[in-house]
């Protein structure tokens, strides 16, 4: 089952996203390092805590999963 991903952005929920609309919403400029996310039913945490997130939101966009695109980052 794929990764459902939630944002809170300026104060207001937004989920679930899939992984790929995560990294749209780092593109967009409407996450960034200090936005809270959660994965799931995780708790809250920053961003930025999530390792590769922001790396791959920024690689070659063809290359940015590479295969299936679930869960390239870890937190």
């Amino acid at each position: 089952m794929p990764s459902k991903w939630y944002c809170d952005v300026r104060g207001k929920k937004v989920g679930p996203i899939s992984p790929s609309e995560l990294l749209e919403m780092i593109r967009s400029g409407d996450v960034t390092a200090t936005t809270m996310v959660r994965k799931n039913d995780s708790r809250w945490f920053r961003a930025d805590s999530v390792g590769g997130l922001f790396e791959a939101a920024f690689r070659d966009q063809s290359d940015a999963w590479g295969g299936s695109g679930e869960d390239e980052f870890d937190y």
